[in-house]
């Protein structure tokens, strides 16, 4: 068969393809047209969802940077010079800087639930009660932010914060557990030599000096270089 026949040939298959097509779209027009509409709607939808997801996401951020920057403001006393006023950006007391941070990290989740900014707002809510020594409010907090940031950074920081909770109300068995769980997962956020560390602490506090050591043992057994090593090496 010449070339130019089968190059006609060609031409003339794909002519009687495009008119079998042609002629279905014309005899489903009302069809085909639903159907793109229906994919341009799914579209507009999708891309409207991801604009208004990313414009969420980057509120959050900023509210949460807000919050964030309210506990590292300094503290200034407050004036006793009549009708001076506190200066913009600084607190009286530590307990009064505290107070803000926590409205507006709550703030964040109220506003922008089911954010990464406010699963970081949970977590940083429940280490500011610990610090007050809130430790049952504490407690729940961590409890409550393992739950939105599980499978997470947050989430794993929160265990550790709920098992330093636990401890510090005298709860010894359950936070121990918690460092033990933490301990096993190698290939978690957490560095292992930490939590090996606050296990051999908290042993201390319950009173068990021998379990302590043998954790700093294995600080210095396992991790020839943790920044932990004098201090593991102390408590030996």
């Amino acid at each position: 068969m010449k070339a130019q026949h089968r190059h006609q040939l060609k031409q003339n298959q794909f002519a009687v393809v495009m008119a079998r097509t042609m002629n279905a779209i014309a005899e489903n027009r009302e069809r085909v047209v639903i159907g793109l509409v229906a994919v341009a709607l799914v579209a507009a939808v999708a891309a409207g969802y991801l604009y208004w997801r990313n414009r969420t996401e980057n509120h959050a951020s900023a509210a949460f940077g807000q919050a964030m920057a309210i506990t590292q403001s300094p503290i200034v006393p407050a004036p006793t010079v009549p009708g001076a006023t506190q200066a913009p950006g600084t607190y009286p007391t530590e307990q009064a800087r505290a107070d803000a941070a926590l409205a507006a990290f709550r703030e964040v989740i109220d506003q922008y639930p089911s954010t990464t900014a406010a699963d970081g707002a949970q977590y940083h809510i429940a280490s500011l009660l610990l610090a007050l020594g809130r430790l049952p409010e504490a407690e729940a907090a961590f409890r409550e932010s393992i739950d939105g940031a599980e499978g997470t950074v947050y989430g794993s920081v929160s265990q550790l914060g709920l098992a330093e909770a636990q401890i510090d109300q005298g709860k010894y068995d359950e936070g121990i557990r918690i460092l033990n769980d933490l301990v096993g997962q190698r290939d978690g956020d957490l560095p292992v030599d930490a939590i090996l560390m606050r296990l051999g602490r908290a042993s201390q506090k319950a009173g068990r000096p021998q379990e302590a050591r043998a954790f700093f043992r294995r600080v210095i057994d396992e991790f020839p270089q943790s920044r932990y090593l004098a201090e593991a090496r102390q408590n030996q």
